[in-house]
């Protein structure tokens, strides 16, 4: 069994977690966290009635892997925790700035590390086939769109941007990022587009435009069951070992071509 500790526990993410790990076999709930001033502290959840708390250093010490999809300020907060700890963590997070970044891939230096945009098997097809539409399709223009609901913090989306840097790195050189688009398109450009409203989980439409033809590939969630199931999964790989994975940063790819 693998104990694992849930970081932002009440969020959307967090709840649908909570409930797929209690259902797990192989898996058990060590601790849940949230926020100071959070209205829940104290729920008790599942059926070994795990207490919500508020107590970073408490809920890290009582589990093996941290699964954190709290916000990018509190993931590295609770990165430093993990690290003086030992403990392997796993964020699906967005919107860390650049500086954030490089305290993850600092830490880890120290512990392992799955850190994905985006944690749905499918998604992560889309980005395979996104390099692959993108090398055999060099002179069309790649444009990106997506759309999620209305609360969503961060615009365009981690996984616009996951699949834009998938495009570049396909064609061996950067691109130039427009978000959203105002006056003439340039040769070079990926052009990444937003909507935002109602209670939309997420849509992304990867296209490649050519003269007189278009291919269009598109990844549409009803659920966000997948990205917990894919999170889930990075659990397991993480935690697979003992004493467990040797320090790095790892991506879904590495998850998905393992499981």
């Amino acid at each position: 069994m693998i104990g694992v500790c849930i970081c932002g526990a009440r969020g959307r993410m967090g709840r649908m977690l909570t409930e797929l790990i209690i259902e797990a076999d192989d898996l058990v709930l060590s601790s849940a966290l949230e926020k100071s001033g959070h209205a829940d502290l104290g729920l008790e959840l599942g059926p070994d009635k795990v207490k919500l708390t508020d107590d970073a250093q408490a809920a890290l010490r009582a589990a093996e892997v941290v699964l954190d999809f709290s916000l990018p300020q509190a993931v590295c907060q609770h990165l430093q925790l993990a690290s003086s700890k030992k403990k392997p963590l796993i964020t699906g997070t967005t919107g860390f700035s650049a500086e954030q970044i490089k305290q993850i891939e600092q830490a880890a230096k120290d512990i392992p590390i799955v850190l994905s945009a985006n944690m749905s098997r499918g998604v992560f097809v889309l980005n395979r086939l996104a390099q692959q539409a993108a090398r055999a399709l060099v002179e069309y223009d790649a444009e990106i769109f997506e759309i999620h609901h209305k609360d969503k913090v961060d615009s365009p989306s981690g996984t616009a941007k996951q699949l834009s840097q998938a495009i570049e790195a396909a064609r061996g050189g950067p691109g130039q990022e427009i978000y959203g688009r105002l006056g003439l398109r340039q040769t070079t450009e990926i052009g990444l587009c937003s909507a935002r409203g109602g209670d939309v989980v997420g849509e992304h439409q990867v296209m490649f435009l050519g003269a007189g033809e278009q291919i269009i590939l598109t990844h549409r969630a009803s659920s966000r069951k997948h990205f917990c199931l894919g999170a889930l999964a990075a659990v397991r790989f993480i935690g697979v070992t003992k004493p467990g994975r040797s320090a790095g940063l790892y991506s879904m790819a590495d998850v998905f071509e393992e499981c």
